[in-house]
Parts: structure tokens; C-alpha cells; sequence
């Protein structure tokens, strides 16, 4: 599986980022929202240990509350998203069954499954991620997905210093998982 959108430091190449520029948000268009979002929370969430059903679910889970108007009305709709995804997959059962059957692809094409494909580094990197303690691997998925180390610490009550602590420790045991 690889990952079509957003470019993050996880999976970017040189030609991504100098070609693709980030679109900018359109609070009017839900459909550009939702493409450019769905992917990258359900990216997001695997980088917390999600598989791609789980983090598939949840994030549809947490746009569907977004609707019908909702999302018009926040001031930060992408963090709310991944906020509430991430209490999502969170409060899915314990007891996960893995699916057998294909996931059947939405009309027009919608499904998040089908643009999230991981390349057997980003499955290394995915895999060293889960060894990681559940705080710094949150804290390390939020990093990945380009927010700030302020707007981490506000999404999850923490203070900058802690981010930044977590952060750093986590990249320092990514590296030595990793041998990099």
C-alpha cells in the first residue's frame, strides 16, 4: 500500500513536494474537504497503530458528525476531524475481527482504502510506530500530519514542552528501530 495524499515527511518525495502545493481550504465545498481529508485521517490514524479497516471506519465515523453543517462552523475543521477520529478508532471494540470479504468501494469512488496503499518501507515505518509507548506514537502521528507542536498540544491537552518532549523521544527510538 502506498500513500496517495497528504505529502508528509513519512512519505514524501522530492517531486511531491515541489509540485503538489498544499490546496488550500474551502470551507464552502464539502466534496473538496472530504477528498482531501479522508485520506489523510485515515493515514493518520494508521500511523497510530490503526489498520486500513479500522482507520477507514473511524474516519468516516468522525466525518459523518461533521455533517450536515458542522463542519461549516468550526474554526479548525481538520484538527477537529482528526481529534475526533482518533476517539473513534479509540472506542472501537477490543475484540477486532479482521475482514475477509473486499471492502466495497463507495459511489464515485470515495473509498479512503483505495488511495491508501503502504510501500514495504512506509509497513517498516508503520510497524516501528506501534513499538513505540501510546502517547509518543499519538504525538508522532499528529507530527507526521504537519500540525504544529502548539496546535498538538492544544488537540491534546498538553503543554508544547510535553510535545516536544515526546517528539523527540520518539524520534530518537524510531532511529534506533529503524537503524537509520
Amino acid at each position: 500500500m502506498t500513500i496517495e495524499q497528504p505529502p508528509s515527511p513519512l512519505h514524501t518525495t522530492t517531486e511531491q513536494t515541489q509540485s503538489e502545493p498544499p490546496v488550500p481550504f474551502q470551507r464552502n465545498n464539502f466534496n473538496a474537504f472530504y477528498t482531501q481529508e479522508m485520506s489523510a485521517v485515515t493515514v493518520f490514524l494508521m500511523h497510530q497503530g490503526a489498520t486500513a479497516y479500522e482507520a477507514a471506519d473511524a474516519a468516516h465515523e468522525a466525518i459523518a458528525k461533521l455533517l450536515p453543517h458542522l463542519w461549516r462552523t468550526l474554526d479548525h475543521p481538520r484538527t477537529w476531524l482528526r481529534v475526533t477520529a482518533q476517539r473513534c478508532y479509540w472506542r472501537q471494540s477490543t475484540t477486532r475481527a479482521a475482514p475477509t470479504d473486499p471492502v466495497p468501494d463507495r459511489p464515485g469512488g470515495t473509498c479512503p482504502l483505495a488511495t491508501v496503499v503502504v510501500s514495504e518501507f512506509q509497513q517498516t515505518v508503520l510497524d516501528a510506530l506501534n513499538q513505540l509507548p501510546p502517547t509518543m506514537r499519538t504525538v508522532m502521528a499528529w507530527d507526521i500530519d504537519g500540525f504544529t507542536y502548539t496546535e498538538i498540544a492544544e488537540a491534546l491537552t498538553m503543554s508544547p514542552a510535553a510535545v516536544r518532549q515526546n517528539v523527540s523521544r520518539a524520534r530518537k527510538r524510531l532511529i534506533t528501530l529503524l537503524d537509520l
